[in-house]
């Protein structure tokens, strides 16, 4: 059955007609390009001329204006703007500090996003698709974007179809699962139509370009504006529900506060002091609410990470797989590429009964010029045997990763297979199977060359031979240098790997045991076994061989339902369907150009070594992110609790509050105890492992701190009358209490202490010190003198406020522990009643 995402293609009659049509309402004559010379230098500019190129609308990149809008135009600075503009109509001129800090952060993040921008598109140009085309009877690599409407594009295996063209000489067999959601393998010959968007799996072919631009298939889908899938990103999700949350508060409690406040002035002030002091004591309260701050740091964290990346030659397609990347505790790899070097050579080959007039030697170096294959194992077969243009095919197979055998027919000879021995032989012969685990335990790739008598027409009369052996050929991979060093890194973080292969099992587990990957003795083979059995194994094996592409998917699926973050790494269009499916997809540059194509991240030197650095990265932006969002959410929440309070006790209690805090005072904390300190941390070296939810781990670290900072505000409104404290000396004492209660959050967040955090603390504690006591300051912020009952409140609650802060946050362990003993011992009282009614009983 279809999966519900799947999408049917028109038939093969229905795209050749569509084409037709096409071609007859541009109005415009095609040129006839000969296959072995193509367009010519005149034909292509006037294409280029006629606009027939294949330039698309990207839709998934940012341009500079764009940036700079949505950096200006956010929700919160929709609200801050208006907030401003408010405090200018009364005057209120000194209350809009908090305008520089606004500012300041637009441009820093303008600033940091344009470049992060500037260095991925730097980055693009250099992995950017290419196609090979015929001009001037000359073989050229062109950018995708410069091929135009009739020209000659050759296509090999692991490239994408970024035109619609129609398929002149050879046979592929081509990939269209980007576009259909099926796996399958289409094999497409003369007169054939490839879609763009799908990609090739086998086999090579000349084709002419029928449609380019937005006029291809690709093009006109909707749902492929982007042909990678984006992250689920727990932060983007978390940072969401703050923003919904705070929006549901701020337009009732801007309306009840300014009521409030307005209502609760003095009686010997005028209406329009009155007015203003509304004003600018609600805007306090919502200004308080926006944790502005937040987004800004999270967007010039993930921008740097971005640059940090591209400096270390990544490429990142999504900005928020950088934080899958530091949840990620599975790693899947393609043997081919990461845990060797991608390189090959033959380092032997045995004859096992030859009964054809043709060497081995002979055989092979025939069967390179037929089947014309593109990979590392044939590259090595080729520069061992060479090519022979002996005789010519009269029908071949080229090779797939779900086939895993290239056959060959020739007259008079008969048909020939290479590949693994598992998918050729039909029948088990003893002393071929002996030898052959016999060399995959000494960790070589084994390649079965067999032979059967009949000749082949069409790839169905396959079913009907019976292969024998001829020879196996040994091939030998080269281990990376830093494959073992980057192997004991993962394993150092908590990061699991497994090992997910074409090759024999035993060969591949005896390159992973070289390596150092743990339980590389744990190997299976996945030839004919159930998606069902796959999901049941998923964490019981190390290694799996004999893996197809479809098996892959499944494998990192099944991972996923079983609680696992997985990040896949792979380089062959038989990894696509696998990094589609991953948590995070990372794609070696010197891959395959689709496999690329589908990844969140590219490694551009192709270098596994530069994995480890990768996942660095992302666990130091998303570590810092979480911690810094702490002193944030603190103020959201103490400022909205607050307001709430400040509404009851006005509205159910008779009880006339007035917010406590004036907005330039609040600036103070949010300068020196948020702001500074949350921009410094966020670009500090973090390596720890990720753990729990984003939006649970900060609410878990912000709530004790808010908490005592409301319970601090209630209890200076409690001794307001008894204490005589009037409104600039209530402003005061909250300002002093509620900037210890951050420092002491603050404090916090910087253990254990290094250098730059206790210089960070130290450096804001003075600066506080310098606002409560430097006279200037003082007088600028209102701040007034207290007598001795109201100092020894004030400290008394900043002594209180550590150890609550303690309190609370060791609560929530303690009222565990505690449940757990009474559970404890009311097993134990059920167990001795249980025994007591036995003993009576027997007695």
């Amino acid at each position: 059955m279809k999966k519900k995402n799947e999408k049917k293609l028109d038939s093969e009659d229905e795209l050749l007609k569509d084409n037709e049509d096409h071609i007859s309402s541009l109005g415009i004559s095609r040129f006839r390009a000969d296959l072995e010379k193509g367009l010519t230098s005149e034909q292509v500019s006037t294409r280029v001329e006629q606009g027939l190129v294949n330039v698309t609308k990207t839709g998934s990149k940012k341009t500079i204006p764009k940036i700079i809008f949505q950096n200006i135009f956010t929700v919160f600075n929709f609200v801050t703007f208006i907030i401003a503009t408010w405090l200018i109509s009364v005057g209120a001129y000194k209350d809009l500090f908090f305008m520089v800090i606004v500012t300041a952060n637009i441009i820093i993040g303008i600033i940091q996003e344009i470049r992060a921008k500037l260095m991925i598109d730097k980055l693009s140009l250099i992995s950017a698709p290419t196609t090979k085309v015929i001009r001037d009877g000359k073989t050229i690599e062109i950018s995708v974007k410069d091929i135009v409407l009739d020209d000659i594009i050759l296509l090999t295996p692991g490239k994408q179809i970024s035109v619609d063209a129609s398929v002149k000489d050879g046979v592929v067999e081509v990939n269209e699962s980007l576009l259909t959601g099926e796996s399958d393998s289409i094999v497409k010959k003369k007169g054939a139509m490839l879609l763009s968007g799908s990609y090739v799996v086998s086999g090579t072919c000349k084709a002419k370009v029928e449609k380019v631009g937005k006029d291809s298939y690709i093009e006109k889908l909707a749902s492929q504006a982007k042909v990678y899938k984006k992250p689920k990103s727990d932060l983007l999700r978390s940072l969401n529900i703050i923003i919904r949350v705070i929006l549901i508060f701020i337009v009732p409690v801007t309306y009840l506060m300014f009521n409030i406040q307005f209502d609760s002035a003095t009686a010997d002030i005028t209406v329009l002091d009155a007015y203003k002091e509304a004003v600018v004591r609600t805007s306090t309260s919502v200004i308080g609410m926006i944790p502005s701050g937040l987004f800004l740091t999270t967007s010039i964290t993930l921008a740097v990470g971005v640059i940090k990346l591209a400096k270390r030659n990544t490429l990142v397609q999504e900005l928020y797989c950088i934080e899958m990347l530091a949840r990620v505790d599975m790693l899947c790899l393609d043997k081919t590429g990461t845990i060797t070097d991608g390189s090959m050579s033959v380092k032997g080959a045995r004859e096992f009964n030859n009964t054809t007039d043709l060497s081995v030697r002979q055989i092979i170096s025939m069967m390179q010029n037929s089947l014309n294959d593109d990979n590392m194992t044939s590259r090595a077969l080729l520069e061992e045997f060479g090519k022979s243009k002996k005789l010519k095919a009269t029908h071949v197979i080229p090779f797939s990763s779900s086939r895993k055998q290239s056959i060959a027919s020739y007259d008079k000879h008969g048909t020939f297979f290479l590949g693994a021995p598992e998918f050729i032989l039909k029948t088990q012969n003893k002393t071929v199977t002996d030898e052959i685990n016999k060399q995959a335990k000494r960790g070589y790739r084994v390649l079965l060359l067999a032979h059967d008598k009949k000749v082949i027409k069409n790839d169905k009369d396959v079913e009907k031979l019976k292969p024998t052996a001829l020879a196996m050929i040994l091939i030998e991979d080269t281990i990376r240098e830093d494959a073992i060093e980057t192997i004991q890194y993962f394993k150092n973080s908590g990061v699991g790997v497994k090992v997910i292969s074409g090759d024999n099992p035993l060969t591949v587990s005896m390159v992973a045991k070289r390596a150092g990957i743990e339980n590389a003795d744990k190997y299976i083979s996945l030839d004919k076994v159930s998606d069902e059995r796959i999901k049941e194994i998923a964490d019981q094996y190390t290694v799996f061989g004999r893996v197809s592409p479809e098996q892959k998917k499944v494998l990192v699926k099944a991972l996923k339902e079983k609680g696992k973050t997985v990040a896949m790494t792979g380089d062959g269009v038989n990894d696509i369907l696998a990094l589609k499916e991953a948590d995070c997809s990372i794609a070696m540059a010197s891959g395959s150009e689709a496999a690329r194509n589908v990844s969140h991240l590219v490694l551009l030197d192709s270098n596994f070594s530069s994995m480890p650095k990768v996942v660095q990265e992302g666990r130091r932006v998303i570590n810092n992110i979480e911690r810094v969002a702490t002193l944030f959410l603190t103020k959201t929440i103490f400022t909205i609790a607050l307001s709430l309070i400040i509404i009851y006790a006005n509205f159910f209690m008779s009880t006339k509050l007035a917010y406590p805090i004036e907005l330039k005072q609040m600036n103070v904390i949010e300068f020196l105890a948020i702001g500074i300190p949350a921009f410094i941390l966020a670009l500090e070296y973090n390596n720890n492992r990720i753990k729990g939810s984003f939006f649970m781990n900060v609410m878990k670290n912000a709530l004790p701190g808010a908490l005592v900072i409301i319970f601090n505000f209630v209890m200076l409104f409690l001794l307001q009358d008894s204490l005589g404290i009037g409104t600039k000396t209530l402003s005061t004492m909250s300002l002093v209490v509620t900037t210890f209660a951050f420092l002491v959050v603050l404090k916090r967040i910087c253990t254990p202490f290094n250098l730059l955090r206790r210089l960070l603390f130290g450096a804001m504690t003075l600066g506080f010190l310098a606002c409560i006591t430097f006279a200037p300051i003082r007088d600028f912020l209102e701040l007034v003198s207290l007598d001795v009952p109201q100092l020894l409140l004030v400290a008394l609650l900043v002594v209180l406020t550590n150890t609550l802060i303690d309190f609370l946050i060791k609560l929530p362990s303690m009222l565990s522990s505690f449940i757990r003993e009474k559970l404890r011992f009311k097993k134990i009282k059920i167990v001795l009643v249980e025994k007591d009614k036995t003993s009576k009983g027997k007695n």
